[in-house]
């Protein structure tokens, strides 16, 4: 799918999930059914901790780049998500640098949406009956 002329932006999608754990980044075609790039911050990094860092984000964004522009892809929708459910419902460290890495890339971006999964009514938490005591 590479583009006609200059002006054409063909777009991908990029879901991003940002847990304290690890940074997932990866891009799908507009159906979401055939992955284009799939890297992880554990993919780049050597220490355990470093993971889910913004600097590991930021290489895992960078190598997603250059795939996507081999391919023909040079504007991308963002899908971002947290754990959630019982989860924490904020990103983690790495989804704001990923962002960041793959526009510096040059790639256009379109929509930003945030994906994390809010529950209706679910299990019990993790903590116990008062709570987690410090």
């Amino acid at each position: 799918m590479p583009p006609k002329n200059d002006g054409d932006l063909v777009f991908g999608v990029a879901r991003i999930f940002a847990s304290f754990n690890d940074t997932f980044v990866h891009v799908t075609d507009l159906s979401g059914r055939e992955t284009i790039s799939r890297v992880t911050g554990g993919m780049k990094v050597k220490a355990d901790h470093d993971e889910s860092s913004p600097y590991a984000a930021m290489l895992a964004a960078q190598d997603v780049a250059a795939k996507c522009k081999e391919v023909g892809i040079n504007a991308l929708h963002f899908k971002i998500r947290a754990t959630g459910g019982t989860g924490t419902k904020t990103p983690g460290p790495g989804a704001q640098s990923a962002l960041r890495a793959l526009a510096r890339s040059g790639i256009k971006i379109g929509r930003i949406e945030d994906v994390t999964p809010v529950p209706s009514d679910s299990t019990r938490r993790k903590g116990g009956r008062r709570g987690r005591r410090l």
